[in-house]
């Protein structure tokens, strides 16, 4: 069970993280329309609404799924309180680049490529790939590598755990992609 209280205490760290300590620049999606915390809400939130994944995993997947761009994108670490396990598999979404992330994505195990997937997948759905203003020229090279990644993402995933909902969306996500 994830108690109320213990969302609520992510969704705040997350909250303050995203909207009050981001160094990366992007406090906000959607070319400056949509707070960033909804990236990270929205790939925790299809995690956990996914009855066909294991409960357990499920649990730590929404945890740092919520967190995994902490470490990425805000001046802010991991407080005490949140577990090890959790600690744990937020480092291991932690890249300094997509390009670092697309190089040792084959070294991780498949619960941390589900999580990936989840995440790449947000910003495939949102179209957010390529939209700073330092990608113009190469944005439409990194569309393309990012799609190529996500559908490799899709085919483990499914290979893994069959025909969940993220790869049912994957797919249609991918097919309707113009990249």
């Amino acid at each position: 069970m994830i108690k109320s209280q213990e969302l609520k205490k992510y969704l705040d760290f997350a909250y303050s993280a995203y909207q009050e300590n981001n160094n990366s620049g992007q406090e906000y999606r959607q070319k400056g329309k949509v707070p960033y915390i909804m990236h990270p809400l929205w790939c925790a939130s299809m995690l956990i609404a996914d009855t066909q994944i294991p409960f357990e995993q499920r649990k730590l997947g929404f945890k740092a799924l919520i967190l995994h761009d902490v470490l990425e994108d805000t001046s802010l670490k991991l407080p005490d309180w949140i577990e090890p396990e959790v600690k744990e598999v937020v480092k291991e979404l932690t890249f300094e680049s997509f390009e670092q992330a697309v190089e040792k994505y084959e070294s991780k195990p498949i619960f941390i490529k589900l999580l990936l997937l989840y995440d790449k997948l947000s910003s495939m759905y949102e179209l957010h790939v390529g939209e700073k203003k330092n990608e113009i020229e190469t944005g439409a090279k990194k569309r393309k590598i990012w799609k190529e990644f996500v559908l490799k993402g899709i085919v483990e995933v499914e290979k893994e755990y069959g025909n969940i909902r993220i790869v049912q969306i994957g797919k249609a996500i991918a097919e309707n992609t113009n990249w």
